[in-house]
């Protein structure tokens, strides 16, 4: 039996309700900005914290790190030393390896004299019966408070935090806004996108996120500017902003930076697309909709709308994509991406061409695949539309 092909579109609404709780202990000094933790497998996992260094410090910091299987750090099964500077921001991420499967760590960093906060973080399964996660997008920190990562993190019933993009916005103050975003203006510069990652990362609420639950993510447009593609976005004016490649790269390194996210080719800043394996359950196929090799939108009655030229992913990440659920053995192939995929129509017309909407040739490509090779038990994640949908996407020619 064929399994469907469903699109989930999942929100991350911040409630206007919640009392602020960007707010952080003094006593967390250097460690202000917690800990962190990403991109597990059945046997890694990356750690991540950021020191804030005394006043008009200068040079390099040492820093040591412990993993344990026990909150008292009785058993610890891994720890090791590494430095950080200006240069990046005084963040610090490692990789560590030789872990268990299926495990839950605990981490903790020291440097300055001072301990860091305990994370909690666990390893892929190798073979299991179930997953379950939290999809989270679209945190916009000026719409509002931060209620569903504390809720989230209060359940403490899910395995991992997945998260598809919209994790900053660049935008500046507007009057609509419930609390300010530092520094308050759009940002453009690598100071600029470091200031807001560490704004937002001061907030409470995604600090115990953080804490307690490894991350998966990868990024969409708002971490560099609203509706981006591979050499521009419509928040972006050369003549007042100023180089769009240099605003591109400023936005590269502040997310390496910032996000416990290990690149899955070193050599290359701009791939974030890579997998995760859940034995013969699950694969999950994350995407760069956005920043990779996007092409420029276009309107929904341009004529070169549907030319099979244009491309939302581009061909090498096409390639890899079509190769990993071609040869995929797991029940379920999960797509963690950007934008919605299913057909968004008035009248016939599509609602916004930045989604795959904008893109129809590519996915039917996609689609094609799937249903020639009889690939089962597709389902594609999505964040950005600020509501939840749930679709069956359609197969064929004339289907899109």
């Amino acid at each position: 039996m064929r399994l469907p092909v469903v699109t989930l579109v999942a929100l991350l609404w911040a409630q206007t309700t919640h009392p602020n709780r960007a707010y952080v202990r003094v006593a967390q000094a250097p460690f202000l900005h917690g800990v962190a933790s990403g991109d597990p497998t059945q046997n890694s996992i990356v750690l991540w914290t950021r020191l804030t260094p005394p006043q008009n410090w200068t040079g390099s910091i040492s820093v040591n790190y412990q993993v344990a299987t026990d909150t008292t750090f009785s058993t610890i099964v891994a720890s090791g030393s590494t430095t950080t500077d200006a240069d990046r921001d005084y963040t610090v991420k490692v990789l560590v390896t030789g872990l268990q499967p299926d495990q839950w760590y605990y981490y903790r960093f020291s440097a300055l004299g001072t301990t860091s906060l305990i994370g909690r973080t666990r390893t892929l399964p190798t073979n299991p019966s179930r997953i379950r996660f939290a999809l989270v997008s679209c945190a916009d920190y000026q719409n509002g408070f931060y209620t569903a990562y504390e809720n989230i993190t209060l359940r403490n019933d899910v395995d991992f935090i997945l998260h598809v993009g919209d994790y900053i916005y660049e935008y500046g103050p507007v009057a609509s806004s419930v609390r300010q975003s530092d520094p308050p203006k759009e940002i453009l510069t690598l100071e600029d996108y470091r200031i807001r990652y560490s704004h937002y990362r001061l907030d409470s609420c995604l600090q115990w996120l953080h804490q307690n639950f490894p991350f998966i993510a990868v990024w969409d447009d708002h971490e560099l500017a609203n509706d981006a593609w591979k050499a521009g976005a419509q928040n972006h004016d050369p003549a007042t902003e100023g180089s769009f490649a240099a605003r591109k790269a400023a936005m590269l390194q502040a997310y390496h930076e910032w996000m416990p996210f290990w690149p899955p080719n070193v050599s290359d800043s701009l791939r974030i697309w890579r997998k995760f394996s859940f034995g013969n359950l699950a694969d999950l196929i994350m995407l760069d909709t956005r920043h990779y090799d996007r092409d420029q939108q276009v309107a929904a009655n341009s004529s070169s709308l549907n030319d099979p030229n244009r491309s939302m992913i581009g061909l090498t990440q096409r390639t890899w994509l079509l190769n990993q659920l071609g040869s995929s053995t797991a029940t379920w192939k999960l797509l963690g991406q950007q934008v919605m995929m299913a057909p968004l129509r008035a009248f016939g017309v599509p609602v916004n061409t930045d989604q795959w909407d904008g893109y129809p040739a590519e996915r039917e490509t996609l689609m094609t695949f799937i249903q020639n090779n009889n690939i089962s038990g597709v389902v594609v994640l999505t964040g950005d539309i600020h509501t939840s949908w749930g679709n069956d996407l359609p197969f064929g020619p004339g289907s899109y």
